[in-house]
């Protein structure tokens, strides 16, 4: 039979909410024309939805100390027809409720133990999906309550969230060696660029964490999160000796990781990333950084988000000089 959920606190009874709610749960009385069988969840003031659940003939959802509400669920979870997380802060997600040890467990005597002395098997707390997304006061939320099983509660995994950013981890996002116009003076001290000429841009080392795409997963549980990086655009700036900048770009989209230098007339700008000849104005010892932002989508599970990443900086000194015109008699 399917019939609201009543919130119960370590079995104590439900805890009084006012006339607001008794109507409330008033109306999931089915009329007696209507079908026993059926219950339309109710919308609360407070905005929580008290949900129905099929009982099956056994109780409040373990009451019965069926120890395998303390288990994890399987990969997919779902709740009415439609998939819901496995697991959560508030415990593993049994089939009606997230599942956790009671902490503080309750004291001995406490109706919550069902007759069984403290320390003979654990309480646990069940929380349903509605509490769970309200959050704040679960003790006076509809359905949420306590029972004594003979296991504690399965270990919760890591969430969704947790494993994204561990499979972010995986990755090793960077920014990626600098190729520019001139080389750098670390790896050429001859290299010396014209004032006035652009200044090709590029990642050097193209690899998956430096231009992307790179797709990793991690795995928690019985979840697994795929996440794929890409990399959205590369911000560069030229700084002098006073630590001024003279010039600054960003790449993004296609053009983020830059074209090489193909000995084209070096007076022609890249096609993709660099700065313009109006931004070469600067001669001396430059400073060039680059900076990568990465784009991450992951999904696992019934959910799905975003993170944006940062990578590390990396600079490089460039020298630039004027052009000196010789004129003999």
């Amino acid at each position: 039979m399917l019939r609201p959920i009543i919130a119960g606190t370590y079995g104590r009874g439900l805890v009084s909410f006012g006339m607001a709610l008794v109507t409330a749960l008033a109306v999931l009385v089915p009329a007696s024309n209507a079908n026993a069988d059926e219950c339309t969840p109710t919308p609360l003031p407070n905005g929580v939805v008290i949900p129905c659940v099929d009982d099956g003939g056994e109780g409040d959802g373990g009451e019965d100390g069926d120890d395998g509400d303390s288990g994890g669920g399987p990969q997919t979870c779902e709740r009415f027809g439609e998939e819901v997380p496995c697991s959560s802060e508030y415990g593993a997600w049994n089939g009606r409720c997230y599942v956790r040890n009671a902490s503080p467990q309750p004291p001995a005597g406490d109706p919550a133990w069902e007759g069984h002395e403290s320390g003979d098997g654990v309480v646990l707390e069940c929380t349903p999906p509605a509490c769970a997304e309200a959050g704040g006061d679960l003790e006076n939320c509809p359905g949420h309550s306590y029972y004594w099983s003979a296991t504690p509660a399965a270990p919760v995994g890591p969430s969704a969230e947790e494993l994204a950013e561990r499979a972010v981890a995986s990755m090793n996002l960077a920014t990626g060696a600098i190729g520019s116009t001139p080389p750098a003076s670390t790896s050429d001290p001859d290299a010396i660029g014209t004032i006035g000429l652009p200044i090709w841009l590029w990642i050097a080392n193209r690899a998956e964490n430096t231009v992307g795409p790179i797709t990793r997963s991690a795995s928690g549980g019985s979840l697994t999160v795929s996440a794929t990086g890409t990399l959205d655009r590369v911000e560069w700036a030229l700084t002098d000796g006073s630590g001024t900048t003279v010039g600054a770009i960003t790449c993004d989209g296609a053009n983020a990781p830059g074209t090489p230098y193909d000995g084209r007339n070096s007076a022609e700008p890249s096609p993709t990333c660099g700065f313009g000849a109006d931004l070469n104005r600067s001669p001396g010892s430059l400073t060039l950084t680059g900076t990568a932002h990465w784009s991450v989508d992951w999904q696992g599970g019934t959910q799905e988000g975003h993170i944006d990443f940062t990578a590390p900086s990396n600079s490089t000194q460039v020298q630039i000089g004027e052009l000196q015109m010789l004129v003999q008699d």
